[in-house]
């Protein structure tokens, strides 16, 4: 399996040759996305993803840098349907799933679509589902979602709007922290994990690998994304810090990088 970065910037100004958070998963000629930020589907393509293959989009919450690019990356699905009958072929029928811990976000998204030529007139349907505690998806990709506190804790009968997921494929578990308060929302499901994706638009990398290695869990690769700008204004001085605890396990991503399990 293969994690491309699609962007490793958090909600910051705009940043030359970053883009906001998104990463795409490329498993056994599958392709799943965590997040969409903004020019998802424009970098997914260049990097020569073959985007029909699509079985999922999952979208840890709704702030802009997060969902910013889910429209054009639906988009760009359908415009790539019109484009051969190969590829409309392909799509015929199929339904692709869009989970958003926020539903009235998805139907902003459509409407978004049906004002767009064509009225949004496809082969394939989309089917969003919401992101809640618990097992999202089981398959060649298991995904199961929970909690965290980046947006608060919700009032009494409201739902969490902010989650991480763990993913397990081919006997790999990978963490991914979507956007998180504090560690210790993550600890429960870090002992096991093959790797690791933290992100730093609200912490330290190296004060993050100081508490993993406290936490005394067993855990492989870390790999940092969402870069804020204390980060990307040191991003040479604060990976060295970061690798002076973990060593060459740690590692921060660009825009373009490639992570294989």
């Amino acid at each position: 399996m293969k994690f491309h970065i699609l962007g490793s910037c958090s909600g910051t100004e705009p940043m030359p040759g970053r883009h906001h958070t998104s990463l795409a998963l490329e498993l056994e000629d599958r392709l799943y996305y965590l997040d969409a930020g903004e020019n998802c589907a424009y970098s997914s393509y260049l990097l020569g993803l073959d985007q029909l293959t699509i079985q999922g989009v999952f979208i840890s919450h709704t702030h802009m840098d997060h969902v910013g690019g889910l429209p054009h990356l639906l988009w760009n699905l359908r415009k790539l349907c019109t484009l051969s009958p190969e590829n409309q072929a392909r799509m015929q029928g199929r339904s692709v799933p869009v989970y958003l811990p926020d539903l009235d976000v998805f139907e902003g998204v459509r409407k978004m679509l049906l004002g767009s030529e064509g009225n949004y007139e496809t082969v394939f349907s989309l089917e969003p589902r919401l992101v809640a505690d618990g097992l999202l998806l089981d398959g060649p990709l298991r995904v199961e979602a929970f909690h965290n506190r980046h947006l608060g804790d919700p009032k009494p009968g409201e739902p969490w709007r902010s989650y991480s997921f763990q993913l397990e494929a081919q006997g790999k578990k990978i963490l991914y922290s979507g956007d998180f308060r504090d560690l210790s929302e993550l600890l429960p499901w870090l002992d096991g994990a093959d790797l690791v994706f933290l992100e730093t638009g609200h912490h330290r990398a190296c004060q993050l690998c100081q508490e993993l290695v406290q936490s005394g869990a067993a855990f492989g690769q870390v790999v940092f994304y969402h870069h804020g700008v204390e980060i990307l204004g040191g991003f040479s001085s604060e990976l060295a810090l970061a690798q002076e605890v973990l060593g060459s396990r740690v590692a921060f991503a660009d825009d373009g990088t490639c992570v294989e399990l």
